[in-house]
């Protein structure tokens, strides 16, 4: 039974489609996505109409009327942040890039526009190293770039690691998600880094005052023991700490005041500049690595930046590659961080990584447990994420018995220092009393 199209309510018959002309040329099939996250900076605007060519992208109107600037001239992209910006500003922290990816997280999971975003996220950061560079970055995205193009010219902000991972997430959807977990990864290094650095700023600070004491000891009353001494020595001989405080004072008067505050300040300064060397940086860290309690500290911080770095990094949906090379990067220790490299061509090869990594000697039976485990079962991610919870639990409370265990150490080395300094000096004085007291 037929429908009629006078019954009010009813919808009108369907025409024929017309039959397709063959001489009329089809239009072009359109060009495969390569990321399924794409900004789209317009609110409105017509659809491209297929077969018309390449689409033009709309452009937002500007507040006050008028059109766009960008359609008066071309903005060329500025890489990198300007030198007055790195004086005025100094570089962006690692606190400020967490509390960015985390918010602008939560923006794109709400709905937000990526330039709305952007804009509300430059308020927030005006005044700091960050607002710049989302400035640059939304001005990226309104001429048509994906948000890792925006962010690969500000490499001063992003490192290799957050590129990648922003790559990644863009290709397959998840930018919000990868976003929270490099906003968690930058926040555990920095708690990381907070610390290691109120670990050593009591030990820093009494080793700079015992050092202050030592020169003005070595420089105002050394002189005035060695006179005495120098009297002693024409009747007895000296004991050996005696003689090894004449001739400290003897160098020190030969080489002239100046001599210890130099080698006190130029001396860091020194190792500074052979740890920005590959082989100086590589001896030191030998040698650092050796130490009983820094040593260990050390590598449990570079395992934690390894095992954290791998999980996000596999998480993300790297290839292990990159992978491997990326986490490289990230550790500071010189053996560990080539004992991560060279784990990239064996297990390319076939190997397995707990296996390689155990065969360096850089990483303790635990995490080659852990490693070993999350490949048997093929949760390899969660493993090392686990074992970077874990490492930071260790890592929080070897740095808090560090401070008491390094209070005594300090105490010792110093004590050690005056007892020297008094017996150097009270040992010849009895021993003359002595020989005064049997007749010679």
């Amino acid at each position: 039974m037929s429908r009629d199209s006078g019954v009010p309510g009813s919808s009108p018959p369907r025409r024929n489609r017309p039959p397709s002309d063959p001489s009329r040329p089809k239009p072009p099939p359109l060009p495969p996505e390569g990321s399924t996250f794409r900004p789209n900076p317009t609110s409105g605007g017509p659809a491209p109409t297929p077969g018309a060519g390449k689409p033009r992208k709309a452009k937002p109107a500007r507040p006050g009327g008028g059109s766009d600037p960008l359609d008066a001239k071309p903005i060329r992209p500025v890489d990198g942040p300007k030198l007055f910006e790195r004086i005025l500003f100094g570089r962006v922290s690692t606190g400020q890039l967490a509390q960015f990816s985390r918010q602008f997280a939560s923006y794109l999971n709400a709905g937000v526009d990526i330039l709305r975003s952007l804009a509300s996220l430059e308020r927030q950061f005006s005044g700091t190293a960050l607002g710049p560079v989302l400035r640059r970055m939304g001005d990226a995205i309104r001429r048509g770039e994906t948000l890792e193009e925006a962010m690969v010219r500000e490499t001063s902000t992003f490192s290799p690691m957050y590129l990648s991972m922003i790559r990644v997430a863009e290709a397959r959807g998840g930018v919000p998600e990868t976003l929270k977990m490099l906003a968690k990864n930058l926040e555990a290094r920095q708690r990381l880094i907070r610390q290691a650095r109120s670990a050593m700023i009591y030990p820093t600070i009494v080793l700079l005052m015992a050092g202050l004491v030592g020169i003005g000891i070595s420089i105002f009353i050394l002189p005035l023991f060695a006179e005495t001494l120098k009297e002693i020595s024409g009747k007895l001989t000296l004991p050996l700490a005696s003689r090894a405080l004449l001739s400290f004072s003897d160098f020190v008067r030969f080489a002239g005041w100046w001599l210890m505050p130099l080698l006190l300040f130029s001396t860091p300064f020194l190792l500074i500049r052979a740890y920005r060397t590959s082989a100086g940086k590589a001896l030191l860290d030998r040698l650092v690595l050796m130490m009983p309690v820094f040593g260990l500290l050390c590598r449990k911080l570079d395992t934690s930046r390894f095992a954290r770095t791998m999980s996000a990094l596999l998480d993300a949906g790297l290839d292990f590659p990159s992978t491997i090379d990326l986490t490289a990067n990230v550790v500071v220790m010189t053996p560990i961080k080539n004992a991560v490299r060279s784990a990239k061509d064996r297990v390319m090869a076939g190997r397995e990584l707990s296996e390689t990594l155990d065969r360096t000697g850089q990483f303790s039976p635990d995490v080659i447990a852990v490693i070993a485990t999350g490949e048997e079962t093929g949760k390899l991610p969660e493993s090392l994420d686990h074992l970077a919870n874990e490492y930071d639990e260790q890592i929080a409370a070897m740095v808090k018995n560090l401070g008491h265990l390094l209070q005594p150490l300090v105490t010792f080395v110093l004590g050690a220092i005056v007892l020297f300094v008094i017996l150097a000096v009270l040992m010849p004085i009895i021993q003359l009393i002595s020989s005064l007291a049997n007749g010679i």
